[in-house]
């Protein structure tokens, strides 16, 4: 009997073993999977896990024997019924609803991000491509009347066919571009990646549930309980259950509506558009802009007043707790934006907070179902129609009933992305944030190739240094050089690394190595060298003239550069021998010709079309020439970005 329950207890320690790795391994395999815009909803959702594992470990507490041999649970059920097990019984169930909340978490998580990921984000980006060159054309965003959805029905939103969603987006993409100004944006800003970042922080909030989210869900559980507590049947349980999933899905319906309401408020017109006996252009009217301002814009600066507390207190109430009353409960009259929403300028917070619970609702609808219901939807399904089959029928309708539900809710949180990130809730922060990160992946190339022509030019100066060196030695002093000796520690350690690789390479042991030996073992070591660059390398190395390189030849020439590499080389620093590198007549002034000529003298197969674009980059008042001031001051910038 004791080697059977030893068996069994590594059996189940290997089982744990196995779902923390397959849960570590799962994790890392999310992490790669999801786009880095989205790693801050991954991030949220192992938060939340974290939570609920601890609230797992809490009600594992509560089962603990104490001093007594009694649970804290088992005392209580004694003292409230006079039996042991039915609270036990209820709290173990419990502990069941809050595993299948964690797992329809994931579920739920990972669904969305992959339904945005097909869906949404593939959409956009297929949108995107024709963003610059809607500027230029008009057509991109014209949208019939019949098919322009003006009243925000919810019906002629499904039925939208592609080239008005796209329509829609190049006209938001177009204002947003022009209206922008603190800071201007260029007709190729990345609005793309900027809405990707606002459905990161959309879908990273819905996550996060606040203490608001779980007051709003202890009410909505404390209304279930306090009608299930006057007689607790199967057929109340799912009487109620039904009532909630359905109003669930009711109120992911309507939030879509609003939603969808709002965005065609916020689409904005065409000039064609606004063509009319009403709208004439003024005489002399400023040159024609591409989009004008939407709907929205034409309502009131102020509105209808906010709703008050104060306004609903009796006039009984003193006047003193009606002024404090009034001072914590001020609701700031919002924006023409903001009343779009729900509750003034609360509008789009409570609009966040309302898909929140919406998710939310839904995953602990379906955990109950998973762990709890599954039994009597089956028996429903039996009893109704004499087979049990359609008993499990019913449960699939169910369940799928809450992935449409959780793919309603991710639809509704792109479109609240969408109608929270333009007009008067831009985020100007995030808008900087994308302009810098954009500015530097233009520069990203500008700055490779500074670095490597700065290598050669370091490179050649080396070369031809060591070159003079040799020339003015005398033949003892030569060959006392080819003897190395270690300087220091790290030296002698660097050595011994390059003994152990030099007689890798050298296949007869003749203490030597030939040019295309050394030139494996440079490409090793990550220099790679053309046939008359290592000629030329190897014309040093070679102190005795034998036509071979040995270990102490080898050894003096690379620890001599990578002595020299290793100081930190900032471009600010070599930029003025940058400049004259590619001055080549030293007017003080650099043309396309003398770069484009500069890189094709180093010899490798350099892309024009990047050296064309790097010098576009540098001559910013587009004259063709650039200084040494534009110069360094690109110098500067691109090293400070590079940091």
């Amino acid at each position: 009997g004791d080697a059977i329950l030893v068996q069994w207890g590594f059996s189940f320690v290997t089982i744990i073993i196995v779902f923390s790795v397959s849960f570590e391994m799962g994790v890392e395999w999310i992490k790669e999977a999801v786009p880095e815009e989205l790693q801050e909803v991954v991030s949220a959702l192992l938060e939340e896990l974290t939570t609920l594992g601890f609230l797992g470990f809490a009600f594992f507490l509560f089962t603990v024997p104490i001093s007594n041999g009694e649970s804290l649970i088992e005392t209580a059920s004694i003292y409230s019924l006079n039996e042991k097990e039915a609270l036990k019984e209820l709290f173990e169930g419990l502990h069941y609803l809050v595993f299948f909340v964690s797992l329809s978490f994931i579920l739920c998580t990972i669904g969305g991000l992959a339904t945005f990921q097909l869906t949404g984000n593939k959409q956009w980006s297929r949108f995107e491509k024709e963003g610059q060159a809607a500027f230029d054309n008009e057509e991109l965003m014209e949208i019939k009347p019949d098919e322009a959805n003006a009243m925000g029905g919810l019906l002629a939103e499904w039925k939208k066919p592609e080239s008005v969603l796209q329509a829609e987006y190049l006209r938001m993409r177009c204002r947003f571009i022009t209206e922008s100004t603190e800071p201007a944006l260029d007709p190729d800003f990345e609005y793309l990646h900027y809405l990707q970042k606002r459905v990161a922080e959309t879908f990273s909030g819905m996550i996060k549930i606040t203490p608001y989210d779980w007051l709003a869900t202890w009410l909505l559980l404390a209304l279930f309980f306090g009608i299930v507590q006057e007689g607790v049947t199967a057929e109340k349980m799912l009487a109620l259950y039904w009532y909630i999933l359905t109003m669930i899905i009711v109120m992911c319906l309507l939030l879509q509506c609003k939603l969808v309401w709002i965005k065609q408020q916020l689409i904005p017109r065409l000039p064609s558009e606004m063509q009319g006996p009403r709208r004439r252009p003024p005489k002399h009217s400023s040159p024609p802009t591409v989009v004008l301002a939407p709907v929205f814009m034409d309502q009131t600066t102020l509105g209808k007043p906010p709703f008050q507390v104060v306004d609903i207190l009796p006039s009984f109430v003193p006047h003193s707790f009606v002024k404090l009353v009034k001072e914590y409960t001020k609701v700031r009259p919002g924006n023409k934006h903001e009343r779009l929403f729900w509750f003034s300028a609360y509008g789009p917070e409570v609009m966040s907070h309302m898909i929140r619970l919406s998710m939310f609702w839904t995953i602990i609808s379906l955990a109950m179902l998973l762990s709890h219901h599954m039994p009597g939807i089956v028996g429903l399904g039996e009893e109704l129609t004499g087979y049990r089959f359609f008993g499990h029928v019913l449960f699939i309708v169910l369940a799928a009933a809450h992935l449409v539900a959780i793919e309603t809710v991710y639809r509704n949180a792109r479109y609240f992305t969408t109608v929270s990130s333009i007009e008067m809730l831009v985020d100007r922060e995030l808008v900087e944030g994308v302009v810098r990160e954009q500015k530097y992946a233009k520069c990203q190339k500008a700055i490779d190739m500074l670095f490597t022509m700065n290598f050669y030019m370091q490179q050649a100066k080396w070369l031809k240094e060591q070159a003079e060196a040799e020339g003015s030695m005398g033949a003892e002093t030569q060959r006392s050089v080819a003897q190395f000796v270690p300087k220091n520690e790290e030296e002698a350690k660097t050595y011994e690394e390059l003994r152990e690789l030099f007689d890798h390479f050298d296949a007869d042991a003749s203490g030597e190595l030939g040019t295309e030996e050394v030139g494996e073992l440079l490409a090793t070591l990550g220099t790679n060298l053309d046939d008359e660059e290592l000629a030329k390398l190897i014309k040093i190395m070679d102190k005795d003239g034998s036509g071979e390189v040995s270990l102490d030849e080898l050894a003096s020439v690379m620890l001599s550069k990578k002595a020299m590499n290793s100081k930190d080389v900032k471009l600010s620093e070599v930029g003025k021998e940058l400049f004259d590198m590619f001055d080549k007549d030293g007017g003080g002034e650099i043309s396309l010709d003398e770069m484009t000529a500069t890189f094709k003298q180093t010899g490798k197969n350099w892309d024009m079309e990047d050296v064309e674009a790097f010098f576009a980059l540098i001559d910013l008042d587009g004259s063709g020439i650039v200084d040494e001031a534009e110069f360094m001051e690109f110098i500067k910038d691109v090293e400070a970005m590079s940091k």
